[in-house]
């Protein structure tokens, strides 16, 4: 039974035992002022009677004419003469039931009245005793009158009172209800505060649940600044706080082998020429600020820009990764005007050239090979003395000029949105024991000459902005396999799923009639796209959860310090990106930080999952660690 339920019982009762306890003292009070009454009208009318039978000389005939007159009256229950040697004269009895109150309540409160006697002389000489009772009836009716009343008053008080105390037990419990939300907020991994109420109980109550959620809060904020700490340590060059190059090149090796936008885009390489005549002439110090300033400028273009990277390759050579940009020269020469901008405020623009190389990837692209490939280029760049960017091309794989690529997939993008030529590819995601996780699920685009990985069409979706589409597409093929096969289920979403309230209300529409179902979907972001517009992607888990469904953060490692913006979201799991992944089963620094954000997802009551496994060697190491599950080629799921 609910506290609300609860209170209003206590005050049910409270109101029946005043009533029960008002009626019975005034019932009894007025029952007692009735029988006085009663008493002495019975005594004085006997009185009054005997001297008027006296007045009339005693006559037997006079006398019965009298007192059945006054009988008749009705008012009188037992009216009788009696001689002087007690025999009954004459007797006069209404011994009908008593109409004006039920039985039940005349037995309850018995009115017992004593009657009125008085002597009837005849001179000098007693005539006769006369006793006279008057008829109780009334006094019942009375009796009953009063109570019935009295309940009537008590039952509109009640009433009254009963909205008066609604209204109240409303108010008082309304941070109740808060509190509850709260609790179950934080047991749903949502460490959230609320105000706290005025009710002092409830204040001290929500004033430990608050200090509880900013305790995690800090944590979050202080374990991901560490981890952030740790992560610059293991993978960022000190000079320029840009990516080192091992770690590029594992995330280069890891966008090659995703199956998503990021498996064809663009890479840039622009080298400073004559680094170390500059450190000669200007001194370490001064050449290192610039560096500095440098990566400064390249993390703030990479930031501005979703999934683009940049490395220090060596001294002299920066690299910039590029995921879904077709246009590999526009790369190389927006990182080569950031630089430029440097060199202009160090007074060094004219003291050095900035060459550059751009060429696109594909998934079929090897890393060695996109290196040698620009390389080659930047060389031949470099040996003309020119800050000029050099195009390498894939051979025959971009034969195509760009305006035939974009209508070739307007058309055949449009094409298969309105047939529903998609289909999922499922991918395990397996757990510590080889127990399924999920299921993740990529998109297939289906032509008459095979299928299409996501890889190759995805970035002419966005390109089009045909994104929105896609993802409803997704989410009814992921829903059709559900309730085909109720197995869990986790798929991938655009920004615009995010941003676009509409998309949000049309997949409420969605999942509120599969009640089974949704309890097995999965909804995975990627990292930036959840830190970049974090109001909406909360607001987006919100209704998710709602509905039962689970939310995820994929391509987790690169912004480690924001996790505290994520204490109040209540994620399911983090899937470490396979940047981090790579080599994990030799590379200290990644194990430490893995390590730690596996205890920090614990303590939270967070999955953390790896992706992009690549053999039996790094899933052993990661069970070490305390991974909770992981996907790639490495790992199989348990016969």
């Amino acid at each position: 039974m609910s506290l609300h339920k609860k209170l209003w019982l206590a005050i049910v009762v409270l109101l029946v035992a005043v009533f029960a306890t008002s009626l019975l003292v005034t019932t009894l009070s007025a029952r007692a002022y009735l029988e006085e009454q009663l008493a002495i009208k019975n005594s004085d009318n006997a009185a009054a009677l005997a001297l008027s039978l006296t007045q009339q000389g005693a006559d037997p005939v006079l006398m019965e004419l009298t007192l059945a007159a006054q009988f008749d009256t009705g008012f009188y229950e037992l009216i009788q003469l009696t001689d002087p040697e007690g025999n009954v004269m004459l007797r006069r009895a209404d011994d009908s039931p008593d109409g004006g109150a039920p039985g039940w309540f005349i037995r309850l409160f018995p009115i017992d009245v004593a009657a009125g006697t008085a002597s009837v002389q005849a001179g000098w000489q007693q005539a006769g005793a006369l006793t006279l009772r008057s008829h109780s009836h009334f006094a019942y009716e009375e009796l009953w009158t009063s109570s019935l009343t009295l309940a009537a008053v008590f039952l509109l008080a009640g009433i009254a009172a009963g909205a008066a105390g609604s209204a109240a037990l409303r108010r008082i419990l309304r941070p109740l209800g808060d509190v509850v939300a709260q609790a179950e907020a934080i047991g749903n991994r949502r460490f959230i505060s609320i105000r706290e109420p005025k009710t002092l109980e409830f204040r001290r109550l929500v004033s430990a649940m608050n200090a509880l959620s900013a305790r995690v809060r800090q944590m979050l904020e202080a374990e991901g600044e560490r981890l952030q700490g740790w992560q610059r340590e293991s993978s960022v060059d000190a000079v320029t706080g840009l990516q080192a190059r091992g770690h590029f090149l594992r995330s280069l090796r890891a966008t090659l082998e995703r199956d998503d936008a990021g498996t064809e885009g663009s890479l840039a390489m622009l080298r400073i020429t004559g680094l170390a005549r500059l450190n000669q002439d200007y001194g370490r110090g001064a050449i290192d600020n610039l560096l500095g300033d440098m990566g400064t400028a390249l993390n703030a273009l990479a930031t501005d820009r979703e999934g683009w990277a940049v490395a220090r390759l060596n001294g002299s050579d920066f690299a910039v990764l590029a995921p879904g940009e077709t246009e590999s020269a526009d790369v190389a020469r927006a990182a080569q005007d950031a630089m430029r901008d440097v060199l202009r405020d160090h007074a060094l623009d004219d003291a050095t050239a900035l060459p550059g190389a751009a060429t696109p990837y594909g998934a079929d692209d090897r890393v060695g090979e996109l290196l040698g490939r620009l390389d080659g280029v930047l060389l031949g760049v470099q040996r003309e003395g020119e800050s000029r960017i050099g195009v390498a091309s894939r051979g025959d794989k971009t034969s195509k000029p760009m305006h035939e690529q974009l209508e070739y997939w307007r058309e055949t993008l449009g094409d298969a949105l309105r047939s529903h030529a998609f289909s999922l590819a499922y991918f395990p995601v397996v757990d510590r024991n080889g127990g399924i996780f999920h299921r993740e699920g990529l998109v297939r685009l289906a032509r008459p000459d095979g299928t299409v990985p996501a890889g190759q069409f995805l970035p002419w979706v966005h390109r089009l902005h045909l994104a929105g589409e896609l993802d409803r597409e997704v989410v009814a093929l992921a829903l059709a396999d559900i309730a085909d096969a109720d197995l869990p289920v986790a798929i991938n979403l655009s920004a615009g799923a995010v941003t676009d309230p509409a998309f949000g209300d049309w997949l409420e529409e969605q999942l509120a009639p599969l009640a089974a179902a949704r309890t097995n979907l999965c909804v995975e972001i990627p990292e930036t796209l959840a830190f970049q517009h974090l109001a909406n992607f909360k607001y987006l888990c919100a209704r998710l959860q709602a509905r039962g469904c689970c939310v995820g953060i994929k391509h987790v490692g690169h912004q480690l310090a924001e996790l505290g913006n994520l204490h109040d979201v209540g994620l399911d799991y983090l899937k470490v990106d396979a940047s981090f992944i790579g080599d994990i089963d030799t590379n200290a620094g990644n194990q430490m930080l893995l390590r730690a954000l596996c205890t920090l997802g614990h303590a939270i009551g967070v999955k953390v999952i790896a992706a992009g496994v690549a053999g039996e060697e790094e899933w052993v190491a990661l069970l070490a660690l305390g991974i909770d599950g992981a996907t790639g080629p490495g790992v199989r799921p348990a016969t």
